[in-house]
């Protein structure tokens, strides 16, 4: 078993450069803040950590819904506010003005983080060690490019050095077909992978700001369907993840996975992106039935949004079961360790909440992610049929 371990750590130390979306699976993960991955009781722990399809009891079906659309930076906002004013005729702009837009854009393009987002349909079905899934999968990522135009003095920008300013949009429209099996090693501790088959299209192409899609109107959505929409180069890879789960006395469990160890290159129109090979470590803390504390972290540092900038998640989340578990509260959070800011307003944060209800043989589970501002930027929507 430590050969396996060790197998599996050993496989996620290279560096990786790009980050396959989404970022969770299944509402109770968004509620818990994207932290369930050494306690799940459903298909998605085919996602997860395959490991966990040891340890169910009951099969189930399942279909799912989730969303997510976030911008830290407000950079969609920024930018839909910029786009409402003659960009294109920039110098026949008033001085003051000028200088009112040249700050608003150099704030934009020093962001770090952009916008990224998708949006998930999917089914799956599950028994005691193994897992049938299939995602429909649109997703997108989009960042400023760097430009030095706006060091100039303003009264030197032209209007072709404002049209050279672009984002980079990156866009999939893909169906990933999983196939997850289970294996116990000994008491308590149980190994597992999965093997994800995905068929698609992608694209990556840059806009400039005073082109399609930049309008006063476009929101974050907005932008990342138009990156996902243009997706026009066919591409089909396999992809698998490993895993382990292990409980330790009679409170805690602890979970282990590598995703994405096959470190597929997926060739787009203009570069070669790596999905990035992450370790990451979970634990759980279930003193009964009724509660539970998890915890998940990143190992190491990645690149998880193929723009230079490196990220190491962690992610915090508690569940209370009522009314002997007819109905479950969730909150969680998740955020950066490699960020300036851990928490608050400027942080690059993302807080869950949700709940569950258990109706004989349907399960059912609803959240909502929020920005540090309280807006909603994240949906999650499951139902699940126990086959009893």
């Amino acid at each position: 078993m430590k050969k396996i371990i060790l197998v599996i750590m050993l496989c996620a130390f290279s560096r990786p450069v790009f980050s396959f979306f989404p970022y969770f699976y299944g509402a109770r993960s968004l509620a818990l803040g994207y932290s369930s991955l050494a306690f799940n009781y459903d298909f998605n722990a085919a996602y997860l950590n395959p490991a966990l399809l040891n340890s169910l009891t009951t099969s189930l079906s399942g279909l799912q819904y989730q969303s997510s659309f976030l911008d830290y930076r407000d950079v969609s906002d920024r930018l839909a506010a910029i786009s409402g004013y003659d960009l294109k005729n920039f110098q026949d702009l008033d001085a003051e003005m000028q200088a009112n837009l040249q700050a608003k854009l150099k704030d934009v393009f020093s962001a770090t983080t952009g916008i990224s987002g998708f949006q998930i349909r999917n089914l799956g079905y599950a028994g005691k060690g193994y897992a049938l899934a299939v995602a429909h999968v649109d997703a997108a990522v989009a960042h400023p490019l760097e430009s030095f135009v706006l060091d100039k003095a303003v009264g030197e920008i032209t209007n072709a050095d404002i049209a050279s300013l672009q984002m980079r949009f990156i866009g999939f429209h893909y169906t990933d077909y999983s196939l997850s099996l289970a294996l116990p090693i000994s008491q308590g501790l149980a190994v597992g992978a999965t093997v994800h088959y995905l068929k698609g299209l992608n694209t990556e192409f840059s806009a400039s700001i005073t082109a399609e899609p930049f309008q006063s109107a476009a929101d974050t959505k907005d932008l990342l369907q138009f990156a996902w929409s243009g997706a026009k180069n066919d591409f089909s890879k396999l992809n698998f993840d490993l895993g382990v789960s292990a409980e330790f006395g009679q409170y805690f469990k602890a979970g282990l996975v590598v995703k994405n160890v096959a470190n597929p290159v997926i060739a787009t129109e203009l570069s070669e992106l790596r999905l990035a090979r992450r370790l990451i470590a979970g634990l759980a803390f279930r003193p009964d039935s009724q509660l539970g504390l998890y915890l998940d972290i990143d190992v190491a540092k990645t690149d998880l949004f193929y723009n230079g900038q490196k990220s190491q998640p962690v992610s915090l989340g508690v569940e209370k079961g009522l009314f002997q578990n007819k109905l479950f509260l969730r909150v969680g959070f998740s955020s950066d360790l490699n960020a300036k800011y851990f928490l608050g307003r400027k942080a690059n944060v993302l807080y869950g909440m949700g709940f569950g209800f258990n109706l004989g043989n349907f399960l059912f589970d609803l959240a909502l992610g929020l920005d540090p501002l309280g807006r909603v930027k994240n949906l999650g929507i499951s139902g699940f049929y126990l086959i009893k």
